[in-house]
């Protein structure tokens, strides 16, 4: 307790807000090893049409936030971490299992303490659940999400095939050859655009996460590893990926979320489940650091646009402003952002591997970051390689 305490409030002191992962969908047993049913049997949780313990969690059973007790103690106990712990927002494993209507309740009893509060989720389920799906804080009912928002899985699948796809899936990130599939180009411009575009588009920044790679599943590197396409010795090229696929991330609407450790080519050995794992496994390994500090420092520039750029900050009624053009014969992905509080234009490029000799105009503009060569030379004919993103600026005239 002491520990944790000095840790958060170390971060605090360093000028870093603490956010937690909590999961009140299930619970490591039932009956005799459930403090719940020990408490008031079967009271905590939902059940089937059959009497069984719900399993819309995947993990066999599936907490009832919609009873008023349960309810209660969920609000109560965020409630502890934050006004004894000081921590600033809360990530929601399998939000989809909870209700819209507690997570509302979540976010208003928790912005009354901290109008700076963060609430996200992983706005989907792990099994079937019994709770009707128009009452879900699911994707599908993303648009009726107030004060919170969620992952965007679906542009992150559409550039990695992430999360439960075959490991041996390409997206545009790791394609070298083929078009693009239309539903993926798609997602991707919408992901930029800071829309989830699901069963139902979500067009609101404030309520999308972009990201391409978390705790679940594989680091980026391992990710790439598994396809079977690339192998360690192809470290060159998996540098190149690793830094646009976060390169979109970060020039992208909404909010801006990154494994830690993607910044030197984290891996955890290929491991894609990590939660009982070793520490050897899951601990970030700061040798990589040292190893990777080109890919580090383009990881700075990154943040740095992120978060002094106004024109990355945009909110639903003005995404509109952001156009991106996908080009089909060089497989790249170009639009403009604007600065207005320093009076910029920022061209932003993304080139993936399928990447022909295109050329661009950039004459008269600066280069502030190129994920290929730091000292590129802009002209009016400006040649783009493939796993390449280029971003250059002018002021306005």
């Amino acid at each position: 307790v002491i520990q944790m305490r000095k840790m958060i409030k170390a971060f605090h002191d360093a000028g870093i807000a603490v956010n937690m992962d909590v999961v009140y969908n299930h619970t490591s047993g039932v009956g005799n090893g459930s403090l719940y049913d020990m408490t008031v049997p079967e009271y905590f949780y939902r059940f089937d049409s059959q009497g069984n313990y719900a399993n819309g969690s995947g993990c066999g059973n599936e907490i009832a936030t919609d009873h008023k007790m349960v309810n209660y103690y969920v609000i109560e106990s965020l409630k502890h971490w934050m006004k004894d712990y000081h921590i600033n927002g809360f990530r929601f494993d399998l939000m989809g299992c909870l209700e819209q209507s507690t997570m509302q309740d979540i976010y208003n009893a928790l912005y009354a303490i901290d109008k700076n509060v963060m609430v996200y989720g992983e706005p989907w389920t792990g099994g079937t659940s019994p709770l009707d799906e128009k009452l879900r804080a699911v994707q599908n009912n993303g648009n009726k999400y107030v004060g919170y928002g969620a992952f965007n899985d679906q542009m992150r699948d559409a550039r990695i095939k992430g999360g439960m796809n075959s490991a041996s899936s390409l997206g545009w990130i790791d394609k070298e050859s083929g078009a693009v599939a239309a539903s993926d180009k798609n997602k991707i411009i919408a992901g930029i655009k800071g829309i989830t575009k699901a069963g139902v588009e979500i067009a609101d920044p404030d309520k999308t996460v972009n990201y391409v790679t978390c705790h679940d599943n594989y680091t980026l590197y391992d990710r790439f590893i598994a396809t079977g396409k690339f192998k360690a010795s192809d470290e060159e090229k998996l540098v190149k990926m690793n830094a646009l696929a976060n390169s979109v991330v970060f020039t992208s609407q909404g909010i801006t979320f990154m494994l830690a450790g993607e910044e030197f080519l984290r891996t955890k050995g290929g491991d894609h489940n990590s939660y009982k794992s070793s520490y050897e496994v899951n601990e970030l390994d700061y040798s990589l650091k040292i190893k990777h500090q080109n890919l580090f420092g383009i990881y700075q520039k990154l943040i740095a646009l992120k978060q002094n750029v106004d024109g990355l900050h945009l909110d639903k009624d003005h995404i509109s402003d952001v156009n991106p053009v996908f080009n089909e014969a060089s497989s790249s992905i170009q639009y403009t952002i604007h600065d207005e509080t320093n009076s910029r234009e920022y061209k932003i490029i993304h080139v993936n591997g399928v990447g022909t000799d295109e050329k661009v105009n950039l004459n008269g503009y600066t280069l502030y970051l190129s994920t290929i060569n730091a000292n590129k030379q802009l002209s009016s004919s400006t040649a783009l390689e493939p796993f390449e993103t280029l971003i250059a600026y002018k002021s306005y005239k």
